[in-house]
């Protein structure tokens, strides 16, 4: 995978991920308010270290490209994506007409949709954000 696949993979499988475990959106948060939360919750989680399917993310990323800030994730989220439209609407709920997991299953690489549920949650406790019951 080229770095713009493993951006987009990494979007995908967030966004899916936080669908998947009941977060409705929008995303709400400016790069400074969600980035700490992404780098401390990404740090742990243990796919994160296959660098054949994901970016190594860093503060300010750097200039020889072999790392990357957070918010180049969010960046790599084009309109041929299910989840364009993520900070001014609802995350969409059957993407490609399927459901989260379904699609986290299909369409994104290097976790399991249950890890990428767990990243997700671990990404909302790190922003102190509750889950809806």
């Amino acid at each position: 995978m080229n770095k713009q696949q493993k951006l987009k993979n990494t979007a995908e499988g967030l966004l899916a991920g936080l669908a998947a475990v009941g977060f409705k959106g929008p995303w709400r948060w400016a790069h400074h308010e969600w980035e700490g939360a992404f780098y401390r919750a990404w740090r742990t989680w243990p796919p994160a270290r296959d660098t054949q399917i994901f970016r190594t993310f860093q503060v300010g990323g750097s200039a020889d490209g072999r790392t990357s800030q957070a918010r180049e994730i969010l960046f790599a989220v084009k309109s041929t994506s299910p989840f364009d439209g993520y900070d001014r609407g609802p995350l969409n709920p059957a993407p490609r007409g399927l459901t989260p997991g379904e699609y986290l299953e299909i369409s994104v690489e290097g976790a399991t949709p249950q890890e990428w549920m767990d990243f997700a949650r671990s990404f909302l406790t790190e922003m102190n954000e509750p889950l809806e019951e």
